[in-house]
């Protein structure tokens, strides 16, 4: 695909700053949409990648441009998450924000399968009350409530949001009932420190309030909010791949602690990651940028077996 503008998503947008691409930056040979770049620097993996090029953002050459790219990447993290085996019947959610008007977010219409899901099955909604304001397909009434709130509260920029993913997990929502944040037991783990919040358990959710005490709970500074109960909310600063990886590797962390509770004998250790490298492998691992680039293999698979029908 042809990029020209919008450097990195949230910054320059937001100001409506548009400028051409940089003519360093090139189509990757490996994954179609994570171009790479010579001006080695540039990149936000400078430090963790090696050789002659580095992976980029991409840019657009118009918002129209972007709100596609949006919407094609939203669909295939819905046929993604049923390859893991993370769709539930007519359960889960997952939505992003409108680059054209971001007062407005896409989210998938209640019933349809994720399995098979495209760009143009998805609803648009209002971020002040999450009301349906294109198409035509009803949505989940949590999801519309549950996701604008969130939206609306946290609002844009480097504190900001701009995706939201929630589905049943079955260990996310195993561990969700343990009144717990993840032990800092592994290297995925550390991504998530300080991170996470659990929000109590409110029941099924049918009006904006549940959204908004969500919202208040995760702050500007929380990627996963346990909901106790039910499973997580993953939130993604940046992009839709970003909050999918988290709810992905967060489905795959509580994986791990439950195999790790389970196996601990009463007088077991818990043997968690020492502070120095916690924050490091946060660092490398718990970015933005990272969260956007780890979907990038799935994309990747998942654009090949889709052959284009999610583009549709």
């Amino acid at each position: 695909m042809s990029h020209t503008v919008l450097q990195t998503a949230t910054a320059q947008q937001s100001h409506g700053s548009l400028r051409l691409r940089p003519p360093s930056v090139q189509a990757s040979p490996a994954t179609s949409g994570f171009p790479i770049t010579t001006d080695l620097k540039s990149s936000p993996f400078y430090e963790v990648q090696t050789g002659p090029t580095r992976v980029v953002l991409p840019t657009f050459s118009s918002l129209e441009e972007e709100r596609r790219y949006r919407k094609e990447h939203l669909a295939l993290v819905f046929r993604i998450l049923h390859r893991f085996k993370l769709a539930e019947g007519i359960a889960g959610h997952c939505s992003v924000r409108d680059p054209i008007d971001p007062a407005t977010f896409w989210v998938n219409p209640q019933g349809k399968s994720f399995a098979r899901m495209k760009q143009s099955d998805l609803v648009r909604c209002s971020v002040d009350d999450g009301r349906i304001v294109e198409g035509t397909a009803p949505t989940d009434a949590s999801a519309s409530s549950i996701h604008s709130q969130l939206y609306k509260k946290l609002g844009r920029g480097p504190n900001g949001i701009e995706s939201v993913v929630h589905v049943h997990g079955p260990h996310t929502k195993a561990f969700s009932s343990l009144g717990r944040t993840l032990d800092m037991i592994s290297q995925d783990a550390c991504a998530y420190h300080d991170e996470q919040v659990l929000v109590s358990f409110g029941g099924a959710v049918f009006d904006n309030k549940e959204g908004e005490r969500i919202a208040e709970a995760v702050g500007t500074d929380k990627k996963i909010a346990i909901l106790q109960n039910h499973g997580i909310v993953a939130l993604g600063r940046l992009s839709i791949d970003e909050a999918a990886w988290w709810q992905i590797n967060f489905e795959m962390c509580c994986q791990a602690q439950l195999l790790a509770d389970a196996a601990r004998r009463p007088t077991d250790p818990v043997i968690e990651a020492g502070p120095d490298e916690i924050a490091s492998t946060k660092r490398e691992m718990g970015s933005s940028e990272m969260g956007w680039f780890s979907l990038a293999a799935y994309i990747e698979e998942e654009e090949y077996h889709s052959n284009g029908q999610h583009k549709s």
